[in-house]
């Protein structure tokens, strides 16, 4: 560009002119895509899929980067490579993210190899932490997504009421006998249950973890008096618990 005070000629990316030193004026438009901050950018997308492309600038892109991302996610909540493919997007996006910014920058095709290769030591190594953290991310998810389930929800129903004051025992199924009736609800890892018969009544609920451990809590009135039971039994078959009755406390283990 020509200086237009004097006419010298100068680079277009001059601030002053290099022959009588006045000022150019700056020009807003380009002023305005410096702004744009590159950690800030993938910040944003890192935490919602493509949002930092929306704030470089292209808006359709990133929006439609972030919509993909949040239908995927929803859908692998059924669908296990659903999952993988919300992942993928997610790491599509950061890097979209970065060239987006560096097009708001005004770099006409920004390269992150390259770039990369030019940072110095320290900007490398976080870079590279941060390169390792998506890749463990992205690890974890994977595994996650097809690791096996366990579906608790086919297990029996088949239940056992137990009164430690008087050693009266009952059990059956869910159904009504000549002795009593019982109820039970389970949602596959939370379950509850009533009793209720001619030699008294319980109520029971506990939960089935994910390592196979149990935690169980029954209480109950006998014509011999009120119980309360609580006990956990852990992933390798270990029984503890408290037995409350007749106003005594007594501890089981096994």
């Amino acid at each position: 560009m020509f200086c237009d005070k004097c006419g010298a000629e100068n680079p277009d990316d001059a601030t002053f002119c290099g022959q009588c030193g006045h000022k150019f004026k700056v020009n807003v438009k380009s002023d305005v895509k410096h702004e744009k901050n590159t950690i800030l950018a993938l910040v944003i997308s890192f935490l919602l899929t493509g949002l930092g492309i929306v704030y470089a600038g292209n808006v359709k892109k990133g929006i439609l980067l972030f919509i993909g991302g949040l239908i995927f996610s929803i859908l692998g909540l059924a669908v296990p490579v659903c999952t993988v493919i919300a992942v993928i997007i997610w790491v599509y996006a950061l890097y979209e993210t970065y060239n987006e910014v560096k097009r708001a920058q005004g770099v006409a095709n920004p390269n992150l190899i390259e770039d990369f290769k030019a940072w110095d030591s320290p900007k490398k190594a976080a870079g590279i932490i941060v390169a390792i953290i998506i890749l463990l991310i992205v690890v974890a998810s994977v595994f996650s997504a097809f690791a096996p389930r366990h579906d608790y929800s086919s297990y029996s129903d088949d239940y056992s009421t137990s009164d430690y004051s008087g050693g009266i025992s009952s059990s059956g199924s869910s159904s009504s006998s000549s002795s009593g009736s019982y109820s039970s609800s389970s949602n596959g890892r939370d379950v509850e249950s009533h009793y209720e018969g001619d030699a008294g009544s319980a109520d029971t609920y506990g939960t089935v973890y994910d390592d196979g451990s149990v935690e169980s809590h029954q209480s109950g009135h006998t014509d011999y008096g009120d119980y309360q039971i609580d006990s956990y039994m852990d992933s390798n078959g270990n029984l503890h618990g408290t037995v409350d009755v007749g106003g005594q406390t007594y501890h089981v283990s096994s």
